[in-house]
């Protein structure tokens, strides 16, 4: 076997695709895996990269890089395509450019059954402590109340300072049921599962709208059809960690929160009027934005998209997609 032969050979058996890309865009060469992961059929090739359009992020990022010369690196990570996740990445060579094109399906699902594992089992113990306060300590309070009401009759009329010390009791354990049932709810909205995401989230407006301090808005189109348990909860935990941040960081006046169905994927948008930040501030603090992390986290758990969209004076704009079928 001569070298051209033997190098020939070396490259159509890669596990990988290899596509080496002139400065003018035309295609040098092309491994049969390339083709394969590119889903284009052998008889017709790859002739020039027109035939990428239907992965713009590639296309937009071959087309920045050859405006260089020599053209310049650049990688991108799990680019969705069709029923795959793609790594690209690219290196200079003389005039051109040589792109390496590998499959990461399985590490991408492998990644999300992690992360749903993990989710899945904080979801557990937020269902069991919720179960707990609601059945435990919830009665218990109420049994404490009985019993303050029955001394109270007990030693009769008492003096100023014991009806007052009695009264201040009895507000406070008030008080305190409130809150058990708050952060009953919160760990796990019944709402959610008794009537689905549309009507939990609607409950959450109207929580947040209670405070007055905030004006909260819930807008939503396509949901004729509940959906499913694990997709509904997981957005609902992104809405309420990003109408969380909005109240107690961004300082806003109006929130609006809007869910679309699309035909193959679900949108949440959670916007602000609030004062804005730069993003790469998150770098800077100690937290690195733990809340924003849990939000990208649950988004990749649900094989979706966390984009974030932020200036100092300007609100957030956050927008999370993910699948229907996760």
């Amino acid at each position: 076997m001569n070298p051209s032969a033997l190098h020939e050979a070396i490259l159509q058996g890669l596990p990988y695709g290899i596509l080496a890309i002139g400065q003018a865009g035309q295609i040098l060469f092309y491994n049969e895996m390339s083709l394969a992961l590119l889903e284009i059929k052998a008889e017709s090739g790859l002739a020039d990269l027109s035939q990428l359009d239907s992965l713009p992020e590639l296309s937009a990022a071959l087309q920045e890089s050859m405006k260089t010369q020599p053209a310049s690196p650049f990688e991108l990570f799990a680019v969705p395509f069709k029923a795959l996740f793609l790594n690209f990445q690219a290196r200079p060579m003389p005039d051109g450019l040589i792109l390496s094109i590998e499959d990461v399906t399985r590490s991408r699902q492998a990644e999300r059954h992690t992360l749903r594992t993990i989710l899945d089992a904080q979801e557990g113990q937020r269902r069991k402590l919720s179960k707990e306060m609601h059945d435990g300590i919830g009665p218990l309070i109420s049994t404490i109340k009985l019993n303050l009401d029955a001394l109270a009759m007990e030693i009769g009329l008492p003096s100023p300072k014991a009806s007052q010390m009695i009264e201040s009791i009895t507000e406070l354990l008030q008080t305190m049921s409130k809150d058990i049932r708050s952060i009953s709810h919160n760990l796990m909205p019944s709402v959610l599962v008794d009537f689905g995401l549309v009507a939990a989230l609607e409950n959450l407006c109207q929580r947040v709208n209670s405070s007055g301090k905030v004006q909260t808005n819930f807008f939503h189109a396509g949901m004729k059809e509940r959906l499913d348990p694990k997709l509904a909860l997981g957005l609902y935990r992104i809405a309420q960690e990003l109408m969380h941040n909005a109240v107690k960081h961004a300082r806003a006046d109006v929130i609006n929160v809007q869910l679309i169905k699309h035909p193959d994927s679900i949108v949440l948008m959670v916007e602000d009027d609030g004062i804005g930040f730069q993003p790469q501030e998150l770098e800077e603090r100690p937290d690195k934005g733990i809340g924003l992390q849990n939000i990208q986290t649950r988004a990749k758990s649900l094989g979706g998209t966390f984009l974030l969209e932020s200036q100092p004076g300007a609100g957030v704009l956050a927008t999370v997609e993910v699948p229907l079928k996760i």
